[in-house]
């Protein structure tokens, strides 16, 4: 009986705003995480579906060959020894799924889960055949949990504060076949979480005028619970959003984006990562500066059936990057996703 209860609540609920016509700009670029609030009482699902080619490899700014990484010192050995390996292609799609729910017009809370799919293929050095082989790793990735705070909000100006948590509820034990072993701890870009509580904050703005909206999203993120049970932690996050959409329709929208991102250097190692190896499993290869550029379009339904399900789509492709040490490159990002809210 509870049950039907529930069910019949949520039925009278979604009908009661199933007139409700939604905007294809109400929303920002689909890569954009907690970009809106919601009304007191307001539900919404999300679904993103994330896939991330990386190729190329570089040393800083500069690209570099298959043979120069083989050549490089690793960081086991001060700088006699090389890697045996190198790194040539990865693979990623990412499932999230989210969550908002506003107990109130001041807060909107959110959660966001992801589940993570990777292939890496590598190559070994001439002395060792040149063979290539594939490693894979897939699983639940850390979870995100956080606030939003209004502080403006009127025709023209929408503001708001974000807090919260990541939780490591990924993996950081993935293990795979590998020429060394039959059971290899993998690099860090093939485990699906950090092992570390992370707290983080993010300013969210919007700005309207007429058809045309300019955001803009500041986001920081920071270690707070120290090394993770593998005995390393990631260094601080910082991403700065600016982006702009053009209402071209009620149900359509298109949109542009600079991503900025900063990933600080790794604390620490993983004892059971060979960093001779190859330069995936190498510590001193982590951390970043990139700048990406986003196209994008936002649709939402406006007949009967399905109403007010809205679609995004946005290709992310790089247009400057720095990395600290030996590690690959984006090649593109693609993110599509689907939103609904009651």
């Amino acid at each position: 009986m509870n049950y039907l209860l529930i069910s019949i609540l949520i039925f009278i609920k979604i009908n009661a705003f199933a007139d409700e016509k939604h905007f294809a700009d109400g929303h920002g670029p689909i890569s954009v995480m907690g970009d809106h609030m919601h009304k007191k009482n307001e539900i919404m699902f999300s679904y993103r579906l994330g896939k991330m080619k990386m190729g190329d490899t570089f040393n800083g700014t500069d690209r570099i060959s298959r043979t120069s990484v083989m050549s490089a010192p690793n960081g086991a050995s001060n700088g006699a020894g090389t890697y045996m390996n190198a790194p040539i292609s990865m693979n990623m799609n990412m499932h999230m799924f989210g969550a908002m729910y506003a107990p109130n017009d001041f807060l909107t809370l959110m959660i966001m889960g992801s589940y993570l799919e990777k292939e890496m293929t590598s190559q070994r050095m001439a002395m060792a055949g040149s063979a290539q082989w594939d490693v894979n790793s897939a699983g639940i990735g850390d979870t995100r949990i956080s606030g939003l705070f209004n502080l403006i909000h009127n025709e023209r100006i929408k503001t708001h504060l974000g807090f919260g948590m990541s939780l490591p509820s990924g993996s950081i034990d993935e293990r795979d076949s590998t020429p060394a072993s039959s059971s290899a701890r993998l690099g860090y870009a093939m485990q699906n979480g950090s092992g570390t509580y992370d707290p983080f904050v993010f300013f969210n703005n919007v700005n309207v005028f007429g058809k045309i909206k300019f955001g803009e999203q500041f986001y920081f993120k920071k270690v707070a619970s120290g090394k993770n049970s593998k005995g390393y932690n990631y260094g601080s996050t910082f991403h700065s959003k600016l982006w702009s959409s053009l209402g071209l329709l009620d149900n359509f929208s298109t949109s542009i984006q600079l991503i900025y991102e900063y990933q600080g250097s790794l604390h620490g190692e993983d004892d059971e990562m060979n960093p001779r190896m190859s330069p995936a499993m190498d510590s001193k290869n982590q951390g970043h500066q990139k700048l990406n550029f986003g196209l994008g379009f936002n649709y939402v339904n406006h007949h009967s059936f399905l109403k007010n399900n809205r679609l995004g789509f946005e290709l992310i492709l790089p247009v400057f990057k720095r990395f600290h040490g030996i590690q690959m490159g984006e090649k593109y990002k693609i993110m599509l996703g689907w939103q609904y809210g009651f």
